[in-house]
């Protein structure tokens, strides 16, 4: 299966925006180019990693970035700041607990953080009721876009557009905490993480399946069988340090698939180009430390021919 299957089975798209009244977006609120955006927690607050290509760079962002302190990476630099609209995230952050709900990414551009996500219709009555809770901020809050998804493909050709992205798809053996893994992965399924949180030292996916899965599996929950969509809470220890780790460097991902290659894992990631080098850099050292024989495919920048083989 590739990804190119799967484009629509999430039928739903929804884009949020959120304002902040910080000191770091005033400063920026003149700027109309999109900014990638991590959005992470620390110490019980929530914190954002603002990214600056190298390429992006100009007399008034240099300012801006010796003003906040911002940290050099290998192709960008990097301004964290505090979050101060706590309670409109914490609607956002259940939207992200519905099992079908996948962010796609975060930026911001114009004063606003903005969210960009995809869902499963069956679910639409409970984005609705969190969405009513959102919008009862007023001044802050602004739902953007709801309506039918364009699709995963589309969606990438957009973000592309705004800034560069690139991918990296590697192989690694399955590992023995996979039991749930094994039972449902064939050519005829993938799976797509949800999200980026720490959950039991698993991870939270959506499951596509080309036909119905029959039986009972563990962890293993509908969303809409008759598509062949379910959730699946999936555990690797490789790809939970590799995912910890990003984390805790602030690197954004902006698409994650896994699906079988006969008795090994094949991960592919969409994420900035401006953090592949951090990204890649995570990986090789993860199957240093934990002797895994990982075999990374592709290393690319995106372009339409990637979902030939993705």
């Amino acid at each position: 299966m590739l990804v190119k299957d799967i484009d629509r089975k999430l039928d739903m798209r929804l884009v949020l925006r959120v304002r902040q009244s910080t000191e770091f977006f005033s400063a920026i609120a003149d700027m109309r180019t999109k900014l990638p955006v991590f959005i992470y927690g620390k110490n019980g607050e929530a914190w954002m990693s603002t990214y600056f290509s190298r390429d992006s760079r100009s007399a008034k962002i240099d300012m801006l970035l010796s003003r906040f302190h911002a940290i050099e990476k290998e192709d960008s630099f990097v301004v964290d700041t505090r979050i101060n609209n706590v309670s409109d995230l914490a609607v956002i952050n259940r939207l992200m607990h519905l099992s079908s709900f996948i962010v796609n990414r975060s930026d911001m551009s114009g004063g606003y953080i903005n969210i960009y996500a995809r869902f499963h219709s069956s679910q639409a009555d409970a984005v609705s009721s969190l969405l009513s809770e959102y919008t009862a901020d007023g001044m802050n809050s602004r739902v953007d876009w709801l309506g039918p998804s364009p699709g995963i493909t589309n969606i990438m050709n957009m973000i592309n557009s705004e800034y560069p992205i690139s991918l990296i798809t590697y192989e690694l053996p399955m590992n023995g905490d996979e039991k749930s893994i094994r039972s449902v992965l064939s050519d005829e399924v993938m799976a797509e993480a949800s999200n980026t949180l720490e959950n039991n030292g698993g991870f939270s996916t959506v499951l596509y399946s080309q036909n119905p899965i029959q039986g009972t599996v563990e962890g293993l929950a509908p969303i809409s069988p008759e598509d062949g969509i379910y959730s699946m809470e999936m555990k690797n220890s490789f790809l939970t340090m590799v995912r910890d780790l990003a984390n805790q460097q602030h690197i954004m991902r902006t698409r994650f698939f896994i699906k079988p290659a006969g008795e090994r894992l094949h991960v592919t990631v969409f994420l900035p180009t401006a953090s592949i080098y951090e990204y890649y850099s995570i990986i090789f050292d993860v199957a240093r430390k934990t002797e895994n024989k990982v075999a990374v495919r592709n290393l690319l920048p995106y372009t339409q021919d990637v979902w030939n083989f993705v």
